[in-house]
């Protein structure tokens, strides 16, 4: 009992007790009504507030010098010395250059992904004999853990952009073909029943009901996906370390105890994130404008 005492464990246990004993206070406190609708302004204001705290947060605990402060620099640096590690970073790292190659790794797996579990989802989903060949196929991915598949693609493509795209695919697949399997399955039967009282064709109940239906929620799934890909190829370049990279600036980073550098290479990569995810939200909202209303 006294050894469990000491563990890193208990500590995190009694922070998440804490935590959410704190957080059902706040709940109860101030009387929030299940479901209800919050207008957009109050969200992006509550939202700004949990920034601004976090932000005074970390000032408050790395001000002063760096002997004097309540975590040490090489833990949590100063917002101050994260923002001047963006110079080096840019002029003698080459920041928007490795921002841009992973950017591109990312689409490019996650495309390559897209474009095979779209179709063998629809397929899986529709036509049981298809269902029961790839079926191995499919719990594989669920089970196996992404993390192993990064030493075999070295062993498969090599260690140059082969490795990383390659990777980027079979993460986003695995990921990506269970959900496309989900939705399609989900369509209600009386979509079909009804096309099949009009006389469609079997091509025609998939491409005109099962896709049509399902799309939206494919398109969310696609969104979550791409999001993912983002952590995936950022652990890949921190194992491989490639010329250019926003993984390898981290790995790079870390290995120099630059902990200011890594802190604002994660701010970059959290920035590229959020700004992706809108540009999938608004193309959501353009494809499928009657979803606003739900």
């Amino acid at each position: 009992m006294l050894a469990f005492a000491n563990t890193p464990g208990l500590g995190f246990l009694i922070f998440a007790l804490a935590f959410v004993a704190l957080l059902t206070l706040v709940v109860r406190l101030a009387k929030l009504h299940v479901r209800a609708d919050i207008h957009r302004t109050r969200a992006l204001g509550l939202t700004t507030i949990f920034v601004g705290v976090v932000l005074v947060a970390w000032w408050f605990v790395t001000r002063g010098d760096p002997s004097e402060r309540m975590v040490q620099s090489l833990i949590l640096p100063s917002p101050m010395e994260v923002l001047k590690s963006f110079v080096p970073l840019h002029t003698e790292q080459g920041l928007v250059r490795s921002a841009f190659y992973s950017w591109l790794r990312v689409t490019t797996g996650f495309s390559l992904a897209a474009l095979v579990a779209l179709p063998l989802g629809v397929y899986m989903a529709t036509f049981p004999p298809i269902a029961a060949f790839f079926r191995p196929l499919s719990l594989a991915g669920a089970y196996v853990p992404i993390v192993v598949f990064i030493p075999l693609s070295m062993t498969w493509f090599g260690t140059g952009e082969a490795q990383k795209i390659g990777f980027l695919f079979i993460g986003c697949f695995v990921a990506l073909l269970p959900l496309v399997i989900k939705d399609i399955a989900d369509v209600p039967a009386a979509f079909l029943d009804v096309a099949v009282t009009k006389g469609a064709s079997q091509w025609q109940l998939v491409r005109h009901v099962l896709f049509p239906v399902a799309q939206a929620n494919i398109w969310d799934h696609l969104r979550g996906v791409y999001g993912v890909g983002w952590g995936w190829i950022i652990m890949a370049e921190i194992v491989v370390l490639p010329e250019y990279g926003l993984g390898g600036l981290i790995g790079v980073s870390e290995r120099r105890s630059h902990t200011e550098s890594i802190y604002a290479v994660i701010i970059v990569i959290v920035l590229i994130a959020v700004a992706c995810d809108q540009l999938w939200r608004l193309g959501g909202e353009l494809l499928f404008p009657y979803r606003r209303n739900e």
